[in-house]
């Protein structure tokens, strides 16, 4: 049984690292889409969701396929991890954070990972 939560753990630090990478590519994406091409940046705000729903839905796949067992709980927990880590970058960073948007960001990223974590787990 030890062994088996070391390894989720090991999985679902793995799957946060993704999240964060696939965040960093899309922003990356994002900006030169913004520079080179006519996109407005009133479109940031559906960017933002569009890399929070991507990130999480895939981490969740990974981390599904990997644990092989209840994919929408642990993809739940890594799309809540996922952005429970950007609220505390933001803090840092910002030192304030709109509660509503916190919430419905925090409810998109944790279900998104749900998703991903049902897909990867029919995935197997």
């Amino acid at each position: 049984m030890i062994i088996k939560t070391k390894s989720r753990i090991k999985f679902l630090l793995k799957g946060l690292l993704i999240a964060f990478i696939i965040s960093i590519m899309l922003i990356l994406l994002f900006t030169i889409l913004l520079r080179f091409t006519s996109l407005s940046e009133n479109r940031i705000q559906s960017l933002n969701y569009i890399n929070i729903i991507l990130s999480s839905a895939i981490a969740g796949i990974y981390v599904a396929t990997r644990v092989k067992e209840k994919g929408w709980i642990h993809g739940g927990i890594i799309g809540f991890a996922y952005y429970l880590f950007i609220v505390l970058i933001d803090l840092v960073f910002f030192k304030e954070v709109n509660l509503m948007l916190l919430i419905s960001r925090l409810s998109i990223s944790t279900l998104s990972g749900v998703i991903g974590g049902i897909i990867g787990i029919n995935l197997i």
